[in-house]
């Protein structure tokens, strides 16, 4: 008898489990306001280091879409491999999180470093009004965290990568924070 009732508390465990699951799952997301000529991109660097002469293609791009561009803080600061001590990079963070007339912040560049200033990080303004965040590989962490608070982020191009990127990455970037159709076709395998 005592096993039974093990069994159906499990089950009903897992049960409430799988319904939580798709629940979270089927959650629908916050979209942040779509760019529109003239809002500001701020470029921040939260991992590793670079120097604005890199990010100048990244700039020249945003500006051909007639978006302003601001340069964080961290951009040309240096702490070993990082752009500078984690205290510098969580504040820029921040304030260009904080800052209203910033309207998306893109990465300039993954590596390491972003995992150690997350927990520094206030998201209670951004979560009133949220903004575009764009990047790839280290700053997957903010992507992770921001969609759990159930806000949309682009996983994309880093800034740094402007110069090299495909066409279609830097469209697709393009479609994203506009707020564009994206379509992809994917040829079948014959």
């Amino acid at each position: 008898m005592k096993m039974k009732h093990l069994s159906i508390r499990l089950f009903l465990i897992i049960l409430f489990g799988c319904f939580a699951f798709q629940t979270q799952a089927q959650r629908k997301m916050i979209t942040p306001e779509f760019l529109q000529k003239g809002d500001t991109v701020a470029i921040v660097a939260t991992a590793r280091k670079i120097d604005q002469a890199t990010l100048d293609p990244a700039k020249k791009l945003l500006e051909s879409w007639g978006l302003k561009v601001v340069f964080g803080r961290s951009i040309g600061k240096e702490e070993n491999q990082l752009a500078g001590p984690d205290w510098l990079r969580a504040t820029d963070f921040q304030e260009m999180l904080d800052n209203p007339s910033i309207k998306a912040i893109w990465a300039a560049k993954g590596g390491y470093g972003t995992v150690r200033i997350i927990d520094r990080i206030d998201f209670t303004n951004f979560k009133k009004k949220p903004k575009w965040i764009a990047g790839f590989s280290d700053v997957t962490v903010l992507h992770s965290h921001i969609n759990n608070l159930g806000i949309e982020t682009i996983h994309s191009m880093m800034a740094v990568s402007a110069k090299s990127a495909s066409p279609d990455a830097i469209e697709s970037l393009r479609k994203s924070l506009f707020g564009e159709k994206l379509e992809y076709k994917i040829s079948a395998n014959t």
